[in-house]
């Protein structure tokens, strides 16, 4: 029986992340025949917007309306399916930002951008079964900033080692990052009084092949 792999995080870039749990077999584009090939390109796009929650995970401050994420797939088959996401755009509604020219979110606040510092992401499958792991480059603790005119620049690191999540398994497939500062709590490292100390993110999203196959687990 074939699933939509929808891909459903809490958390840092990595946002985003198109896995397969360890005991699948393979990743499958479900409008071409035939598994998903390594160096196949992936697209993902949000479904809803994509909010910062303070460090409770339920009150959010801030929200962007868009993410549009591009990847690679680099392993996929004996149980394991792996990929990188070299592009990760998140943006809102606000005018164009001179700092990466996407359309800023808003807040409260004031607008803001959002860019991923350590592209690409890396996405893989780890023990135990249907847990995914997504880090920055080289293995690297991901890391992002949230730029705005009122609190400046304010650059946040993964609080763990690796962004984690898990698996749920209905009438389609869900990837849910661990809503904890284990699992997706970021801290900033660099920025101002206005900078919080840290957020958690929470966002959704489904791939496809970039000719529009849904990606689905089999």
């Amino acid at each position: 029986m074939y699933k939509k792999l929808i891909l459903s995080c809490m958390a840092v870039a990595a946002f985003a992340a198109f896995v397969l749990p360890a005991t699948a077999s393979a990743a499958t584009g479900t409008g071409k025949a035939g598994d998903v090939a390594v160096g196949v390109s992936i697209t993902g796009k949000n479904i809803g917007d994509i909010f910062f929650m303070r460090t409770d995970g339920t009150t959010p401050e801030f929200a962007c309306t868009s993410v549009h994420a591009v990847g690679t797939v680099t392993q996929n088959g004996a149980g394991v399916f792996a990929g990188t996401i070299s592009t990760f755009n998140v943006s809102g509604t606000g005018s164009v930002s001179a700092h990466n020219g996407l359309n800023e979110c808003t807040a409260g606040i004031g607008n803001f951008f959002f860019t991923v510092v350590n592209l690409p992401l890396l996405i893989t499958t780890v023990a135990p079964a249907d847990v995914v792991s997504i880090t920055g480059k080289e293995g690297k603790k991901v890391r992002f900033i949230i730029g705005s005119t009122v609190a400046g620049e304010c650059e946040y690191e993964s609080t763990s080692a690796a962004i984690t999540g898990t698996f749920t398994t209905a009438a389609t497939t869900v990837l849910s990052i661990n809503n904890t500062q284990a699992g997706s709590g970021s801290k900033v490292i660099r920025g101002g009084f206005f900078c919080p100390t840290s957020v958690q993110l929470k966002m959704s999203f489904f791939l496809q092949t970039t000719n529009g196959a849904e990606i689905s687990i089999s």
